[in-house]
């Protein structure tokens, strides 16, 4: 608890030195974020959304998708709101966030509650192609490729989901955006969460590569992944059987 606080901390410092605005401008948020009085972050949250002198600055939008993800995790909330729309709103506003700090300059600072709503997309999402439920899957592949747009698991696996329900211009379109994402980010940046979600991409989106008989495209992506994805046991299966 004292290193989460450290880091919102650090996290309002940055912004505000950023955007101009005293680090008290939202010590309200992070107190009551911190005292787990999630109804109350929302609400005031969005009178700063509203205030044409704070609106502008993402601390409030991340506030807010923090308070809704608290609360789509906590039974105490779920009778008047239902755990599935507090974590569909978690990932709208983290969205907005993004909306308002394109460069990210938060981002990093903020690595651990990204990368804990990042995984609970793709359990969500997973959960939902378990279930051949693939339009309402890509919907949580999109929040994250909102909320964090250098992802390049999250663009391939929502093009795949594009696949299941016959998008294909709109799976072509995210299959590209996935690999100029892999061509251009540092791929020893991702994190373990990033990985697995690379790998499971990637592994798709090969597969449909090999059915529409493109295979020098295939193998390229493979060889573009496999420093990263190295020593993965169904990636390696994969690529040896690329012939590289």
């Amino acid at each position: 608890m004292k290193f989460y606080s450290q880091l919102l901390s650090l996290s309002v410092f940055l912004l505000t030195a950023q955007y101009g605005y005293s680090q008290e401008e939202f010590e309200d948020l992070r107190n009551l974020l911190m005292d787990e009085k999630y109804e109350k972050v929302i609400s005031k949250g969005e009178n700063y959304v509203d205030n044409d002198k704070t609106k502008k600055d993402p601390t409030p939008y991340l506030y807010i998708s923090k308070a809704y993800y608290e609360m789509s995790r906590n039974e105490k909330y779920f009778e008047d709101f239902p755990p599935e729309k507090s974590f569909s709103n978690a990932i709208k506003w983290a969205a907005k966030y993004r909306r308002k700090d394109p460069e990210g300059a938060l981002f990093e600072e903020n690595d651990l509650y990204f990368r804990e709503l990042k995984e609970s997309a793709i359990r969500e999402a997973g959960g939902l192609m378990s279930d051949g439920k693939y339009s309402r899957a890509k919907r949580y592949y999109d929040g994250i490729c909102d909320f964090d747009p250098t992802d390049p698991g999250a663009w391939l696996m929502l093009g795949y989901c594009q696949l299941q329900i016959r998008n294909v211009t709109e799976a072509k379109l995210n299959f590209k955006e996935g690999g100029k994402v892999m061509y251009t980010r540092d791929m020893s940046t991702l994190n373990s969460v990033e990985r697995k979600l690379l790998r499971d991409g990637v592994l798709n989106y090969v597969e449909y590569l090999n059915t529409e008989s493109m295979r020098d495209s295939a193998r390229a992506t493979l060889n573009l992944a496999q420093p990263v994805l190295d020593g993965d046991a169904e990636f390696d299966m994969v690529y040896k059987k690329s012939g590289k």
